[in-house]
């Protein structure tokens, strides 16, 4: 066994576990947190059903998310079978060579599911965005994918032939490990960022909406669980040394390879369970404040959100816009007339 004091601090939980391993500590919780994101998304489809909503893009992409997660975690418990939570010092060539095969197929199956997880969230706020807000989320989406799609295609061409991935002895050749390493950082890093961002986004397309404060601040915050998926994506940075260290397991890297994805898609069903909180299978829009002639505000709930339709998720957005509408249209001028009619804006 190696000297523990050589070893960084997830290594050293590994060297003194003995004779025990960490493979059904893992399954604990990779399988507790799918069941989780598992919850919030069935929550989150049950709510769009009982208000009679037909599911959009971003519904069906957080679905191919979490089977994503389910076959990554599928294959992980399987690793585990064969060895999966030992130092691979500790396996046999054969046993470290399917586990090393599973676990760079459970990787990448990760990467689909929080590359999609993103995008979901992502076409949510397109609904409700527009102009330049609009623009940059259309870059957060084609940059995510373009950026964690090449990652999990580093997984399987980094070495050739594609074999010597999990069968090291066999002879060819691999990018050099440190290129490999540095790159998963910045991916983990730029991936973190981005579920920072789009958790902050929605603070900036509802803050200027004219509506009753407690909705807003609610929606807001509904809206920021992605901060929790950045926050386990900078933490899976710590455990990038794992990759290729025979005096270490990939327990920790699996954890948070997991952890990641899955609040990212309990963060991205939040706001839709409204409806269930509420206890109402049709929730009350929210309020606006209406500037009268006279200068009184008086507070209004208009029917803003229309039902959902089969070609076009416009329903929410619209909602949104209206109120942005209603206040601009309503705010009087300068001149204390009332400001002109506003078109649809762009978007």
């Amino acid at each position: 066994m190696p000297d523990p004091r050589g070893l960084s601090r997830h290594s050293r939980r590994a060297a003194h576990v003995g004779d025990q391993n960490l493979g059904s500590y893992l399954n604990s919780i990779i399988w507790t947190l799918t069941a989780l994101s598992g919850l919030f998304i069935g929550l989150r489809l049950y709510s769009k059903l009982l208000r009679r909503r037909h599911l959009w893009w971003d519904d069906y992409v957080l679905i191919a998310s979490w089977i994503a997660l389910v076959v990554s975690i599928s294959l992980q418990t399987v690793a585990v079978t064969l060895g999966l939570g030992n130092l691979y010092n500790d396996l046999g060539v054969d046993a470290a060579n399917k586990v090393a095969l599973y676990s760079i197929s459970a990787g990448f199956a990760s990467i689909l599911a929080t590359c999609w997880s993103k995008t979901s969230f992502a076409i949510s706020l397109l609904r409700i965005s527009t102009g330049r807000v609009r623009l940059f989320i259309w870059f957060i989406i084609i940059s995510v994918n373009l950026v964690l799609g090449s990652n999990g295609t580093i997984q399987w061409v980094q070495c050739w032939p594609v074999r010597k991935l999990w069968d090291w002895n066999l002879d060819g050749s691999c990018f050099p490990p440190n290129i490999v390493q540095n790159y998963n950082t910045f991916v983990a890093a730029y991936s973190g960022l981005m579920d920072i961002v789009l958790a902050l986004l929605p603070w900036k397309i509802i803050w200027t909406v004219t509506i009753n404060k407690r909705e807003k601040l609610g929606a807001m915050i509904a809206m920021s669980g992605g901060v929790i998926a950045g926050m386990m994506a900078f933490l899976k940075i710590m455990t990038l040394y794992v990759i290729g260290n025979d005096h270490a397991t990939t327990v920790d890297l699996f954890i948070f390879g997991t952890a990641e994805p899955a609040t990212a898609i309990m963060a991205a069903s939040i706001p839709f369970l409204r409806a269930l909180i509420r206890g109402d299978p049709q929730p009350k829009p929210p309020e606006f404040i209406e500037i009268s002639d006279d200068g009184r505000k008086e507070k209004q709930s208009p029917a803003l959100y229309a039902k959902d339709n089969d070609n076009a998720g416009e329903s929410a957005r619209d909602s949104w816009l209206e109120i942005a509408r209603l206040e601009q249209a309503r705010m009087p001028g300068d001149s204390g007339k009332p400001a002109p009619k506003l078109g649809r804006p762009d978007g």
